[in-house]
């Protein structure tokens, strides 16, 4: 280090610009290095923010079609549970289930959101028991939807109909009891999550 100070000194035309290019090329350098090192952390703080604005767009747009998908999960049990009581007849609950399915599966189509689906990137929901729910719910409709009861059927015919039909009612009122309470931990779960960044 003294050699290079006496070099300096002694041939100043020289040591000078060598002494100027040297700071400038650690200056340099050291400006480059700091500036990476930024746009580094700035990079993954505007991932990070990126990241939580679509988990919370997500959410919002999952817990506006969990809740309308529940809404009417709640009133087709109404329905069954108003049949159970007696307050209404077969023919009117058919009626009345066929209406509201028809009504909320035009609803639920139309759904602003259907992007909603993009919040399975954020959890992973086991969908297997829903899915096994859904197609109980087919079988269960499709067997009430075969069982037509005729004004030929003889008394113990009809009987028999009704108290079948009666059996894939509690299992739809069952069905969709069970899928309330899915759709339910996952709103919830989509909520408390969503909390943490409000």
């Amino acid at each position: 280090m003294n050699e290079i100070i006496k070099f300096i000194k002694t041939y100043t035309e020289i040591g000078a610009p060598i002494l100027a290019l040297v700071s400038g090329i650690i200056g340099w350098f050291a400006n480059n290095l700091l500036q990476y090192i930024l746009d580094h952390f700035k990079y993954r703080k505007e991932i990070k923010t990126f990241f939580w604005k679509e988990k919370i767009n997500a959410g919002k747009k999952a817990s506006e079609y969990y809740l309308e998908y529940m809404n009417f999960l709640n009133l087709a049990s109404n329905q069954f549970e108003m049949y159970e009581l007696g307050k209404i007849e077969h023919q009117i609950l058919i009626d009345n289930i066929q209406s509201e399915v028809k009504f909320y599966s035009d609803k639920l189509k139309s759904f602003p959101h259907f992007e909603f689906h993009h919040i399975n990137i954020f959890y992973e929901f086991e969908e297997s028991k829903s899915i096994e729910i859904s197609n109980s719910i087919n079988k269960n409709l499709r067997n009430i939807t075969e069982l037509k009861i005729n004004e030929n059927d003889s008394e113990t015919e009809m009987n028999r109909k009704v108290e079948e039909t009666k059996e894939y009612f509690k299992n739809l009122k069952l069905n969709y009891s069970q899928l309330f309470g899915i759709y339910k931990v996952y709103l919830k779960t989509v909520r408390i999550d969503i909390k943490k960044y409000i």
